[in-house]
């Protein structure tokens, strides 16, 4: 049984929050949102491009193997966190002075679950069967392991403190390191190894310019201190995020390694070149669920009911941008794979029309993973990833071998769909109905007659087909009633605040 009194056990949980001027939860999750996104959209438009080189260089064997590495890799990378940076950013942004009991305690339980890691995820690779260049570019990237250790926690810390504005910078630094060292070593004719050592490379340089960040913006470490007889209890309040990073590493990486034995490298990457579009397209609409937890996480603390609007709100707004999204690539695929790859990846079209359906519901269960954190239910989030870990392994070991890489793109969809079910069930049962279900069904109605657009004009270029479906789909659901006139004059007051117009 975990401590309840604070003063037996430092690592205890508390909802104690440190009387201060309350910040507004609507301007903090604006501000973090615009830098989320900003940041995400440049970035996410700077690695599609690099993607889409990488894959051109490699071909479409090597990005394979490649795709096999760091879906290994993410299949075992929970046993280097084990949960415990989660609850430090929840802590922090419930109690800013939870720092001093677990911040150097967190780092020294990461550096010795750093070893351990890479230990396993070597040796596990090996008993697997893989050969000899994929165990060694394994080995590569689990060593940024022992960098993430501090880094890591930094980065909870300024999540912690509701700046996700440089943490976004933080992103993008890594980020643009990455894709500076790979592409050295690509134009020198290197094979996939020589990614992960530009994955490790960058660490380094990525730690010096976190700490001093923190340092410059008055969130710098505490005195050192740490006190190894908490450790144990402070990895046992991880578990349940742990879980959830376990359920969501089986989710996104489980189906390559299942693949890696039943198909051809060159399969697993016409795979993984269709999931690796999907993935860009959520990590950029995710920024808005990363930058909600910390603030509600206040906001629940002192109000639960605040929570609710930013709820049913949020929901509306991921089921208006990710329908569209997922009919409009479907009907496009064919156009937007033979747009960007040769010819070689031209089957990727048909994994990616199944996986683009995967939006919607994997944009809500972001969404919702933030919000139960937020409101102290990880314990049933963590039960709903637990069972999607086992429901997406067990239907990828049923659909793979008859199916091939439709079968996994089968299984990556109807595990999503059931997961975004659960979690529908828990947060209308804590927080009632408020979705209105009218004006979805009004939504969809506007995604099927926007489809129908895209079919009839399909032999015009791929960039106009693009406009065209955008510009149709809001304009059939502005006129449609999808939206409130409320509604609809809070979009015209954010349009003419973004578009100023000129008076003569």
């Amino acid at each position: 049984m975990i401590p309840q009194d604070p003063t037996e056990n430092p690592i205890a949980q508390s909802d104690a929050v440190t009387p201060e001027p309350r910040r507004s939860a609507a301007r903090t999750i604006a501000r973090n949102t615009i830098f989320g996104l900003g940041a995400q959209f440049a970035l996410k438009v700077a690695s599609f491009i690099f993607q889409v080189l990488v894959i051109r260089q490699l071909g479409g064997e090597e990005f394979g193997q490649y795709s096999i590495v760091t879906a290994w890799v993410g299949l075992f990378s929970v046993i280097g966190d084990l949960g415990v940076n989660q609850y430090l950013a929840r802590e922090i942004a419930r109690n800013p002075n939870r720092i001093k009991d677990l911040f150097w305690n967190t780092v020294l339980i990461r550096l010795v679950l750093a070893l351990v890691a890479l230990i396993v995820t070597a040796v596990a690779a090996y008993v697997y069967g893989y050969n000899t260049e994929i165990i060694v570019a394994t080995i590569i990237f689990t060593s940024s392991y022992f960098f993430q250790a501090l880094l890591a926690p930094i980065n909870s810390v300024l999540t912690g403190n509701e700046r996700l504005d440089l943490t976004s910078i933080l992103s993008v630094i890594t980020q643009v390191l990455f894709m500076v060292f790979a592409g050295l070593f690509l134009s020198l004719g290197l094979n996939f190894t020589w990614l992960a050592v530009a994955s490790t490379l960058n660490m380094p340089i990525v730690l010096v310019i976190a700490y001093r960040m923190v340092k410059k913006h008055n969130f710098p470490p505490p005195k050192f201190h740490i006190t190894p007889a908490t450790w144990i209890s402070l990895i046992r309040l991880g578990l349940p995020f742990a879980f959830m990073q376990l359920a969501l590493s089986f989710s996104f990486r489980v189906d390559t390694i299942i693949l890696s034995g039943q198909v051809s490298d060159l399969e697993v990457g016409w795979y993984n070149v269709a999931y690796g579009l999907i993935f860009n397209i959520l990590s950029i609409v995710t920024s808005f669920s990363t930058a909600i937890l910390p603030t509600l996480a206040r906001e629940h603390a002192i109000d639960p009911d605040s929570v609710k609007p930013w709820y049913y709100n949020s929901t509306r707004i991921m089921i208006f941008l990710g329908l569209p999204t997922a009919a409009g690539i479907t009907v496009l695929a064919f156009k937007l794979v033979g747009f960007l790859y040769q010819p070689e990846i031209a089957p990727a079209a048909i994994p990616l029309m199944i996986l683009i359906w995967d939006i919607p519901f994997s944009m809500y269960q972001a969404f919702c993973g933030n919000l139960t954190q937020s409101m102290k239910l990880e314990v049933d989030a963590a039960r709903i990833f637990g069972s999607l870990g086992v429901l997406n392994l067990a239907l990828n070991l049923i659909l793979i071998p008859p199916l091939g890489i439709l079968g996994s793109s089968f299984a990556t969809v109807i595990t999503d769909c059931t997961g975004s079910i659960q979690y529908y069930i828990l947060l209308r049962r804590k927080l009632g109905s408020g979705i209105r279900f009218k004006s979805v069904l009004r939504i969809i109605a506007a995604v099927v007659l926007m489809s129908a657009i895209l079919y009839l004009a399909y032999d015009l270029h791929l960039l106009i087909l693009i406009a065209l479906g955008g510009l149709s789909y809001l304009v059939i659901v502005w006129f449609s009633g999808a939206f409130t006139s409320e509604e609809r004059g809070q979009l015209l007051r954010i349009t003419r605040r973004l578009i100023p117009v000129r008076t003569t």
